[in-house]
Order: C-alpha cells, then sequence, then structure tokens
C-alpha cells in the first residue's frame, strides 16, 4: 500500500489519481492494473448494511446495466472487511460493483476524503483510463444518499469516452429499448391481445368449494398477442398454470417449427413488488427450465436489494433444490425506476403506489389497447363515500389517475371493503368502491376488481362486485358506461 500523506487536501479534476492496492470481495485489486484499459468509478461510503448504502448501492448497479457496454470498473470503497464485503454484496445482489477494503482508511485518506473525525465521507472519484481525475463529488450530509442525477452525468461521461452519443437526453431515449429482446425480427404490430387471469387472489393461495368460483392461486396475470407478444404480471402461485399453458400445444410456438421442435418462449415478466404472494410461484414457472427460452424480468429496485438477489433468495438451497443460477434459460434483470422502456413495440411505463413495500403499477400500451396493472396500494386517506362525489387526491392517488388514463382494462386492488379498510390501515391494499372513483376519474373502459382477499368467500366477492357497482350507477350515465367484472382464475379477455 502506497503510504497516505497527512491531512490531504481533497483531490482535484486534472490530478492524477493516486495508485493503490487492497482486499476486495474478489480478491486483490491493485489499482494500477486496471489503468490504460478502462475507466474507474470510486464510489465511497461509510459502511456496509446501513439503511442507505443498501439502497443507493442496488440502484447503481441498475444504472450501470442501462448505461451499455463500457469500458469501466466501479469499485465500492468502505472500511468493511472482505468477508463483510463479500456477505454484503451478495445479499444486495452486487455483480457490477467490487466491494474494497479500506479498513485503515488509506485509500479514502490518499483522495483527502476524510472528515474531522477521520470518518470516511460519502464520495465520488471519476477516473479516465489515462490515470487522471475528471470528475469529484463529495455529498454535504454522509448520512444521505447522492442524487442519482449526479451519477447518471458521470456516467454519460464515460458514454462520451466509449464513442457513444454525447447528451444525456440521447442516453435516456436509447435505454428505453435496452430491456427489450433481442430478435432475429421485430415482433409484428398485434391485430388481437387476450388478457388472461392465472392467478386473483392476494397474501397466500387458497383452496375449498368457498373458493371454486374466482379460484384460490395469488397474483399472475399475462397479455398475449396474435403474433408473439408475451407480458407477464407478476409470479404468484398462477405462474404455474401460465408455465403449463406456454408448454402446451394450446400455445403458438409449442407446435413447433417444421423440425417439430417447440419453438424458444421469449417474453416479459412485470414484478409489481417483491412480496412472496407475487414471487412465490416463479420457481415452479415451467418455461424457465428450458433452454433457450428467453424472460427479461422487470420491476423497481428500491427495496435495498436487486431483483436478481431478490428472487435468488427464494430458491437458496433452504427454500428449495435448484438455484435460480442453475436455471437452463436466459434471464436478464432490469429496473423501472429510471423512466420508461420500449418493449417488442409495447409502451411500458411504471409509478410506485403506497404500499408498506412499494408496490410497482404498470401501463402498457400494445396494439391500440391500454392496459394498466395496478394491484397492491392502500388510499392516501380513509374515504369517506359520499353520493354523488368522487374520492379527490386526499384518497387517490393523482399519479395512479394519470396513469389509467383513458386505459381499455384497469386492474385495481380491491381487497377490502370500505368497512374493512378503517381495520386495515398499513396493510397496503385497497376497496372496490374506491376502485371505482379511479377509474371514473381515469375515464376508464372497464374496471377489474382484483388481489381478493384469501378470507373472502366467492359470495363475499360477490357482495364487493355488487357494491362496486351500485356505486358506479351513483354517478349516472357515466358509472353505468364503465364495465365492471371481478378477476377468477382462469378467466381470459379478449381486447
Amino acid at each position: 500500500m502506497q503510504q497516505p500523506q497527512t491531512n490531504r487536501p481533497l483531490i482535484e479534476v486534472g490530478e492524477k489519481s493516486p495508485l493503490w492496492s487492497a482486499q476486495s470481495n474478489c480478491g486483490e485489486i491493485n489499482l494500477h492494473d486496471y489503468l490504460g484499459q478502462q475507466a474507474l468509478l470510486l464510489v465511497f461510503y461509510p459502511a456496509d448494511w446501513s439503511s442507505v448504502c443498501s439502497d443507493e448501492l442496488p440502484m447503481l448497479e441498475e444504472l450501470l446495466k442501462l448505461s451499455g457496454d463500457l469500458a469501466l470498473q466501479t469499485f465500492g470503497i468502505s472500511v468493511d472487511s472482505p468477508a463483510c464485503h463479500k456477505a454484503f454484496a451478495h445479499q444486495i445482489g452486487l455483480q457490477n460493483i467490487l466491494l474494497v477494503s479500506d479498513r485503515g482508511h488509506e485509500i479514502s485518506q490518499l483522495y483527502g476524503l476524510l472528515d474531522e473525525d477521520g470518518m470516511c465521507k460519502r464520495a465520488t472519484v471519476l477516473v479516465d483510463p489515462t490515470g487522471i481525475v475528471r470528475w469529484v463529488r463529495v455529498e454535504p450530509d454522509r448520512g444521505q444518499p447522492r442524487p442519482l442525477a449526479e451519477m447518471e452525468r458521470a456516467l454519460q461521461q464515460v458514454r462520451e469516452w466509449n464513442g457513444l452519443d454525447g447528451s444525456l437526453a440521447a442516453w435516456k431515449k436509447e435505454r428505453q429499448f435496452i430491456m427489450q429482446l433481442q430478435r432475429d425480427r421485430p415482433l409484428a404490430t398485434p391485430t388481437a391481445l387476450q388478457l388472461r387471469f392465472w392467478g386473483t387472489r392476494g397474501s397466500i393461495p387458497v383452496s375449498g368449494v368457498d373458493h371454486l368460483r374466482y379460484g384460490g392461486n395469488t397474483s399472475c396475470v399475462s397479455l398475449t398477442s396474435d403474433t408473439g407478444h408475451l407480458f407477464i404480471f407478476d409470479c404468484g402461485s398462477g405462474a404455474r398454470e401460465l408455465g403449463n399453458y406456454l408448454l402446451s400445444s394450446g400455445w403458438p410456438t409449442a407446435s413447433g417449427d417444421q423440425s417439430g421442435s417447440p419453438s424458444p418462449l421469449s417474453g416479459y415478466i412485470l414484478l409489481s413488488h417483491t412480496h412472496w404472494d407475487h414471487i412465490q410461484g416463479f420457481p415452479f414457472f415451467g418455461p424457465v427450465f428450458k433452454p433457450g427460452n428467453r424472460f427479461n424480468i422487470i420491476g423497481w429496485s428500491n427495496c435495498s436489494q436487486t431483483l436478481t438477489s431478490i428472487l435468488a433468495g427464494q430458491m437458496e438451497q433452504i427454500y428449495f433444490p435448484v438455484s435460480l443460477y442453475a436455471l437452463p434459460s436466459e434471464l436478464s434483470f432490469y429496473s423501472m425506476q429510471y423512466g420508461p422502456a420500449s418493449l417488442d413495440g409495447g409502451k411500458v411505463k411504471a409509478a410506485l403506489l403506497k404500499h408498506p413495500l412499494p408496490s410497482t403499477c404498470y401501463r402498457l400500451e400494445l396494439g391500440g389497447k391500454t392496459i394498466v396493472y395496478a394491484t397492491d396500494h392502500e388510499p392516501r386517506s380513509l374515504p369517506a363515500m359520499l353520493e354523488g362525489h368522487l374520492l379527490g387526491d386526499d384518497v387517490i392517488d393523482p399519479h395512479l389517475v394519470e396513469m389509467a388514463h383513458q386505459a381499455d382494462v384497469l386492474i385495481h386492488d380491491a381487497q377490502y371493503s370500505v368497512a374493512e379498510l378503517s381495520q386495515k390501515v398499513g396493510w397496503g391494499h385497497n376497496s372496490a368502491e374506491v376502485a371505482v372513483d379511479t377509474a371514473l376519474r381515469a375515464g376508464v373502459k372497464m374496471l377489474v376488481l382484483y388481489h381478493h382477499d384469501p378470507a373472502h368467500d366467492d359470495d363475499t366477492i360477490d357482495s364487493l362486485l355488487e357494491a362496486a357497482q351500485q356505486r358506479a350507477a351513483s354517478f349516472g350515465e357515466k358509472g353505468r358506461q364503465l364495465q365492471i367484472i371481478a378477476a377468477s382464475d382462469g378467466l381470459a379477455l379478449d381486447l
């Protein structure tokens, strides 16, 4: 290790980066070995496992994925030991960021990043391939995360060095297509879509004679087209039935090519969030066990882990016999928090909704139709249902109204009655009547009540549906134009 200077001032743009070596979660790192080949992004942070670091490092990991194939190595640097780094990186799902151990603050001191208490500041240093420092940022409050907009600017510099378009606006437009599956030829614009419900229950699967009409599988919905599109919303226990269908002769590509071999499956899995009832069916989703099949799995990494590590966690050996990393299909993971996506001609937008673990609402526009998937969210405040008066922004999230504007179908959480809501504040679910007001404010054509409570039998869901229809009818012709149904396992809607 190079001997550090005492009380070195903050390194400045244009200076040569110090050379150092240290241990990391992947062995010894010698900075000299990287120079001349790639740029270096040095991300200094106080310590592993803190809430801020656990959030910002996965988010930076996701941003790196959207940056393209760059000649760049990113290092996270803190006082933690290599063993601690290894456990931390595994826990939060880091794959592109190496974690370097700076036990005695030697590295941070070389860059002038120690504060008066001898602690490392939260800071970022960008070094070009020749070893010259090109960008330095120190956060004013070590306890606050670094602004991701600033990280975008730093990565845009690297993109320019790699000969990519020099504007941030162009990069933002380009990354709308990064989640797109690579195909030999683009899918044609569809002329027919089918929305199908494979699991409509919330929290936990149920069975028995009281649940025969609406079913008991947890959340899973598919949207398919006559030209080969496949979008899957959530992977609750209903994903098993969907997988069986996709591998059966009922699915067009399952009939195979001219040689008789089944054609590979390609599609997108959009996860609202990673509570168990929305991912528990993934290990039983048959298509991921078939070589050649490809799925891009998309969500919102804001829960101190990447999507990869969360899905891998429920498939660790103590829970499941097959590891995520042993699956023979091709799986890629992406996050939606950096803007909309264009997927096989479909336009996808996302927004967070109120839930204990924030839930992602999706708006998908495809083939002239718009579907909005808005499960697992609760009102901003308890509703006072007044006849003839739609609920306002104090109850209904205006962002959801905007997302659902003029949608052909709105799939909306309706787990509770209005009376039950008052007893379930903070549980993250909604009522049928609030769903109606949301649909009417947004100008939706069809409302689908979804995420049924496991304690509700078929008759109870019937009564919630009736309450929703009565609420809509109270608004006269406008309400009567809104079609309202309750989702059931196996329900298929041709759009």
